[in-house]
Order: structure tokens, then C-alpha cells, then sequence
């Protein structure tokens, strides 16, 4: 898929994971689009005047989890994410139930090297349970003073639209491009890999070799 406009600079990127590395409540969700039109979304983004913060790239991401699957299990999740040059370590809490969007607690911090911060994790007993991978890109529009953030995501298992910001200005964004509530997909992606039985993600039954 062609790519155009503005490029989005190493700073902007850098401030996108900076609001992030305190403690917050997500909100977000996925709307299920055809891959084919992505580029349309795109465009009529830009259109709308959002600004790109990260250019198409491939994401590679390791869950972790203890042998016994207790960090799965009480709803938590640990990913290491290799996003082109940078590599971010995110916990994410127990998601909200009773919320038709998907929220839940994250902690994310850049870390300077992947490769060690995989060998610290191993090195506390945590393995790697899941491994995915899915190209993204990243653009910020702003609607009635609020900041949202869109993920244009391609994997194995289908194209995606990720909206993030507060519930308003989501359900404000979706509208958009004519998304109701009956469009949100509150799934993470590791549950839609496993139902698709695909091979864009991998798991055994304890885990997967932590060290490569």
C-alpha cells in the first residue's frame, strides 16, 4: 500500500510514547475494514487534517508470561514491541467488562535495548507466550479540542482501524466514516490471531523458547 504526505519526524514519534510512559486508562477500539481500502481511510485523513506521528512499519511483539500462564489468566498482559528502530516494554491491566470500548490500565516506556530488556524478562522466569507481528501506522487528529489517535493495522488476520482517545471523541471519530457501535471490535489481537489459526502468531502449550 502506497504511502504519502508529510513524513512524520523521530520527535513525533518520541512524544506519542511519552504521553504514554505514565500509568493511564486506555480507551480504545478496532473496527474490521477491508485491507483494500486503507488507503482511502488514509486519504480521507489526511483530508481531515490529522497529522502522521509514525510511518508504516513492522511491528514484532512478544507476549510474556510466567510457565503457568498467571499473568493470561488474571487478564494481564507484558509485551516487548519492536517498532522499527525503537522497542517499548507495556504492561496492560484487567479490561473493563461493562465498557463497550475496550479499557484498561497500560504502563509503556521506550526501552533502549530490546534484545537485553527480552534477556532481563527470561532472566526473571518469564518466557515468551505469544509472538505476533502486523504492519502499522500511526496518524493524530484532533476533534472538538481532542486529541485521537488512529493505527492503520495490516496482519495476517484481517485490516484494522484502531481508534484511541477519550470515549466522545472516539465515538465522534467513527462517525466519521459512518462506524457505529455495532462496528467495535473489542478483541485484542492475540485472541483474533488464535481464532483465525493463522501464522502470524504462535503459541505452545506452556511457551515459546525466551531466548533466540
Amino acid at each position: 500500500m502506497k504511502r504519502g504526505g508529510t513524513n512524520a519526524s523521530f520527535t513525533d514519534r518520541i512524544c506519542y510514547i511519552n504521553c504514554h510512559q505514565m500509568g493511564h486508562l486506555e480507551t480504545e477500539v478496532k473496527i474490521s475494514v477491508d485491507p483494500a481500502g486503507l488507503l482511502q481511510i488514509r486519504s480521507r485523513l489526511s483530508e481531515l487534517g490529522a497529522r502522521p506521528l509514525a510511518e508504516r512499519a513492522k511491528e514484532e511483539n512478544l507476549l510474556f508470561d510466567f510457565p503457568d500462564h498467571r499473568l493470561e489468566r488474571e487478564g494481564y498482559a507484558l509485551r516487548l514491541r519492536a517498532y522499527g528502530e525503537e522497542s517499548l516494554l507495556t504492561f496492560k491491566g484487567k479490561a473493563r467488562e461493562d465498557s463497550r470500548l475496550k479499557e484498561r490500565e497500560e504502563i509503556e516506556t521506550q526501552v533502549s535495548d530490546g534484545v537485553a530488556t527480552r534477556e532481563l524478562l527470561c532472566s526473571l522466569g518469564l518466557g515468551v507466550s505469544f509472538r505476533y507481528a502486523k504492519y502499522r501506522e500511526i496518524l493524530e487528529l484532533f476533534l472538538s479540542g481532542e486529541k485521537v489517535v488512529f493505527c492503520l493495522d495490516e496482519t495476517s488476520v484481517g485490516a484494522f482501524v484502531e481508534i484511541e482517545g477519550p470515549e466522545a471523541a472516539i465515538d465522534e471519530a467513527a462517525a466519521l466514516f459512518g462506524w457505529g457501535s455495532d462496528s467495535f471490535v473489542r478483541t485484542n489481537y492475540v485472541k483474533l490471531y488464535r481464532e483465525g489459526a493463522e501464522e502470524g502468531g504462535e503459541r505452545s502449550g506452556s511457551s515459546l523458547p525466551c531466548r533466540e
